[in-house]
């Protein structure tokens, strides 16, 4: 065994059959953290993993897809564009019926801002988990979700100025009793707004309504009448109610 010494005498590794002692050490000790630091990784990718069980929604590809479906939306029928034309301001109070996974909720949440709120309805739980999840990406925190039934909104009574149902109206399958539990939850002069695309007939395979006409013969047996009528959004199959009470 050989000594490696400084000058003043002090040893500072030994060699044997020509293997450096430390040299191997250090390496043993890379070695142990780099298995410590892969077992870490796994343990933390196996938390988020349960963390994220059954929440579909907080998978990269799905994000992926959602994210590539609204900007084909947004270019296709610029929805947005209706909070223009009934004038959504900051700090307002509203509500949506029929959110799904809030694509039009979120662009509500930035319109009113932090001073304002929607509450966001679904009878689909996790509909409502994507919401907050997807608020939460985003540092929306004007956002309360809703859990409502086939017959009931369950949005809070006489606090609303707008409802909006966004391609959700042809779902209603409950469209009066749903109607009249909006009716109850807006303000004074509060109004409706449903955003849905018109076919000139029926394609014959839906039992959902289609036509200008079938929407029209709904709204006519509910408590609300029809103010105006839009087309003006880019897509010419796009259609803007505008309900007040009866």
């Amino acid at each position: 065994m050989d000594r490696i010494r400084t000058k003043s005498g002090q040893i500072i590794c030994e060699t044997a059959r020509g293997r450096h002692r430390p040299l191997a050490t250090l390496r043993l000790f890379l070695a142990v953290a780099v298995l410590l630091g892969s077992d870490l990784s796994m343990a933390g990718k196996g938390a988020q993993e349960r963390q994220n069980k059954g929440r579909y929604w907080l998978e990269k590809e799905y994000q992926r897809e959602t994210e590539a479906d609204e900007r084909k939306r947004d270019a296709e029928y610029n929805e947005a564009r209706v909070l223009d034309l009934v004038g959504v301001k900051a700090g307002m109070t509203v509500g949506e019926v029929g959110a799904g996974n809030g694509y039009f909720t979120l662009k509500l949440a930035e319109r009113i801002g932090p001073s304002g709120r929607i509450y966001a309805n679904d009878i689909v739980e996790d509909f409502l988990a994507e919401i907050q999840d997807r608020a939460k990406q985003r540092s929306f925190a004007n956002i309360e979700t809703v859990l409502g039934t086939e017959t009931d909104p369950r949005l809070p009574k006489g606090k609303l100025e707008m409802v909006f149902l966004v391609r959700s109206f042809h779902d209603l399958s409950e469209p009066e009793k749903i109607m009249e539990g909006i009716a109850a939850s807006l303000k004074p002069g509060g109004k409706v707004v449903v955003v849905e695309v018109e076919y000139d007939v029926p394609d014959g395979k839906s039992s959902r309504p289609q036509t200008r006409r079938q929407y029209l013969d709904i709204v006519a047996r509910t408590c609300f009448a029809v103010e105006r009528i839009d087309k003006s959004l880019p897509s010419a199959g796009s259609l803007v109610l505008i309900l007040a009470p009866k």
